[in-house]
């Protein structure tokens, strides 16, 4: 069952963080994941709270256990502190849950 990393990024070191970019896709590839989306355009249709979302992104990965094994990896460790460095995060780890049935993928009809 897919799982999604969704990141809401404030970037503070623009320099700093092209070298996260840089460095973090082939560890996202080596887990598995993929982008889904990265830094696009943006429109908050609803919020609730009091939230103004910075730039996003969303990563899927095969399963809850791959992102997790991504994101607490030896080899992410040291780019992740380039990210806390260079932007201020909020990183939510989402399954598809239901989403997913009878091996239906999500977006089937």
């Amino acid at each position: 069952m897919p799982a999604y990393l969704i990141a809401d990024e404030t970037i503070t070191d623009p320099d700093t963080f092209e070298e996260y970019k840089r460095a973090v896709l082939p560890l996202i590839e080596q887990f598995g994941g993929r982008f889904l989306s990265r830094g696009g355009a943006l429109d908050v249709l609803e919020a609730g709270k009091d939230w103004v979302p910075g730039r996003m992104v969303i990563i899927e990965f095969p399963d809850m256990p791959a992102l997790k094994k991504w994101y607490n990896s030896a080899a992410y460790a040291p780019v992740r502190e380039v990210r806390l460095r260079s932007a201020k995060s909020t990183l939510v780890a989402l399954d598809s849950g239901s989403a997913v049935l009878a091996g239906r993928a999500p977006h089937a009809s």
